[in-house]
């Protein structure tokens, strides 16, 4: 692989980290919102999909964190460094 396929996985795993920190803000005002006025239940739902869908961008994240190490590794390993 070239620099420019490190680059790439790298590229992945930083859009994976920028979706889990959206996804935590939305969490944040859905409950700012719900210590100051409550939730009716599509609310509640909502903050609980939000919640079901960080844990997951985030373990995608993780995972295109993993594999980027692992090419940059490889990558060095080839070159002899």
């Amino acid at each position: 692989m070239t620099g420019q396929a490190r680059d790439g996985a790298g590229s992945v795993a930083d859009r994976r980290w920028d979706r889990v920190r959206e996804i935590a803000a939305d969490i944040a005002r859905l409950e700012t919102l719900d210590r100051s006025e409550g939730l009716d239940d599509d609310a509640r739902m909502e903050l609980a999909r939000l919640r079901i869908q960080a844990e997951r961008a985030s373990t995608r994240a993780m995972l295109a964190d993993d594999l980027a190490d692992r090419i940059d590794r490889a990558q060095r390993s080839r070159r002899g460094a």
